[in-house]
Parts: C-alpha cells; sequence; structure tokens
C-alpha cells in the first residue's frame, strides 16, 4: 500500500512557485551556458533551481571561474502520482541540498492525480519505451545542449534519482545512457525496479556510481519488496567482482549500493511534516543522497 496520497489538483507551475516561497526565492547568478530552463529541454518538464545558498556548500564551490563549466543537472523522476507537490518538493529538496539543477519531466504530460485507481491507470498506460526514449533525450541534452560547444565546453555532469515507478525509471535511462556509450555520473532509485523486458540493469555498476533503496516491508512484488533488493544487489555484487572489485572505473570500492531500510514500508520518503522525525532514518536517507550526488557531480 503506498503511503503518500497527496491531496492536490494544483498544476506544476503553481505548486513550484509554493514551494518557492516556502524554501526561498532562488536567485542564482550565472552563465547562460551554465543554467538550465523549461524552455530548452526537449521534453515536458519543470526546472528547480536551488537556493542560491546551496552554491557556495556543494557543487559549483570555486567553477562560477570556470567559463567551460556547465552547471550539473538531476533528474528527477515522477511515482505514478504524476508531478505532484510530493515530487516537487523532493526536487527542491535535492536541489538546495546538492546545488544541482533538478529537472523534473512530466512523463504525464499534465495529468495528476491523488486517487489510487486513476493512478494506476495512468502507469499501466504509460509506454515505457517511449518514456525511455524521452528520458534519453532529455539525459542527452542535459549532458551537451549544444553538439557545436562540444570544443568549448565540457559535458554537464548529470544524474538521476526517481522514487516508485519513477525509481524504475532511474535505473532504466541510466542502463540505456551507458548502452549508448554516455553514461550518467550518478544513478539513486527508490523503491522501483524496471522489467527486464524493457532494459538490462545489471551491468550498471560497471559505467555509473548507483544507490538502490528499498522497504523492508515493502510489499509490492516482482517491483520493490525485499526479495527484489537482495536479488538486485548479489546481481550487482557480482558485476563489481567480475570488474575486479572496484566499481565504475575505479571511483570507488564496491560501492554498487543497495540499501534495505528496516521496518519500512513502500514510497517511505513521504514523510509529511506531522510525522517527520528530525535526525530520523529519512533524514539520515537524504543526507545519504545528497553526499554520494555531490560526490560524483561536483566540477572541482
Amino acid at each position: 500500500m503506498l503511503l503518500s496520497r497527496i491531496q492536490t489538483t494544483q498544476t506544476p507551475t503553481r505548486i513550484l512557485l509554493s514551494l518557492r516561497r516556502a524554501f526561498g526565492d532562488t536567485n542564482i547568478k550565472l552563465s547562460n551556458a551554465a543554467t538550465v530552463t523549461a524552455a530548452e529541454l526537449p521534453v515536458r518538464a519543470v526546472v528547480v533551481a536551488p537556493h542560491a545558498s546551496a552554491l557556495e556548500r556543494h557543487v559549483l564551490v570555486g567553477a562560477e571561474s570556470k567559463a567551460n563549466t556547465r552547471h550539473p543537472a538531476i533528474i528527477v523522476l515522477q511515482e505514478w502520482w504524476g508531478v505532484n507537490q510530493t515530487i516537487l518538493a523532493h526536487a527542491q529538496r535535492i536541489a538546495n541540498g546538492t546545488g544541482a539543477f533538478a529537472v523534473v519531466p512530466d512523463l504525464y504530460n499534465g495529468k495528476v492525480t491523488a486517487d489510487i485507481e486513476e493512478a494506476k491507470h495512468l502507469m499501466d498506460n504509460l509506454d515505457w519505451k517511449d518514456a525511455l526514449e524521452k528520458l534519453q533525450r532529455l539525459a542527452l541534452h542535459l549532458q551537451r545542449p549544444d553538439e557545436g560547444s562540444a570544443s568549448i565546453y565540457k559535458d554537464r555532469k548529470v544524474a538521476s534519482i526517481g522514487f516508485c515507478m519513477g525509481g524504475a525509471l532511474s535505473l532504466a535511462v541510466t542502463a540505456r545512457m551507458a548502452e549508448i556509450k554516455r553514461p550518467l555520473n550518478a544513478c539513486i532509485s527508490f523503491y522501483g525496479t524496471p522489467s527486464p523486458s524493457l532494459i538490462d540493469i545489471t551491468k550498471i555498476p560497471a559505467t555509473t556510481p548507483v544507490q538502490a533503496h528499498f522497504g523492508e516491508k515493502d510489499d509490492h512484488f516482482g517491483f520493490s519488496d525485499i526479495k527484489t533488493a537482495h536479488r538486485l544487489a548479489e546481481t550487482w555484487d557480482l558485476t563489481v567482482k567480475e570488474l575486479g572489485g572496484t566499481h565504475a572505473h575505479g571511483f570507488h570500492t564496491l560501492e554498487s549500493n543497495v540499501f534495505v531500510h528496516k521496518d519500512l514500508g513502500h514510497a517511505f520518503m513521504n514523510v509529511d511534516a506531522k510525522n517527520h522525525v528530525f535526525g530520523g532514518d529519512i533524514d539520515k536517507t537524504w543526507d545519504k543522497v545528497f553526499a554520494f550526488s555531490v560526490e560524483h557531480l561536483k566540477t572541482v
């Protein structure tokens, strides 16, 4: 059973404006080449900028003086509800926690629901192959917005993170980008794995640092339950051993991390303010995500 049902019919733009009021304005002064805007992207998406103070703490420390450096980006992938307040709040938190732009592709083309049956209908009717093609185009554009500028600018560092349906797609797009020899710099997945008929994710650790998070009590069998988590961990550990014990060309040893969170079920990151325990497992998990992302997206 999903733990979060966000009752909202607001458009992503209105939700984002309310989030910016809550988190603070995002007055970031970067060159045009470094920024990410929704208008330039090849797919429908919301772009969430980090709070200005995040730039001093995280990804671009000192890099604003490098004229050939593009600002890193993280693709944030939705749950089956659509691009709702929860996923945009996650995106703002990720942007603020890492200093990267958070890019939220709208795979339902504006449809958002709080009803379980409708959400199931939307996800069941999603063309996963088409969604993966869109995410590939998005990732390629983020890495290199203008092929003609490749000799001037370094490729942007790009990561992906997703939750539930988005967790599966985060792994899928990471595997796809590795297949076409344009690997992402990091991948994070929460409680979701793609069907093997869509794409093979077993070799991700060979090209991309990766984290996958699951709840011990998750009952989405074959998708995000504990057996699925253990099977994925065993598969990735085998891939790392085949590489001689190093991961993603030697970035770190055995960094194909699969985390199983004790006593938690599906969608455990969707904790509202009323149930939030400061310094608890959820906050520690966010800290783990931020540290991992910054390590692999930093430009200096």
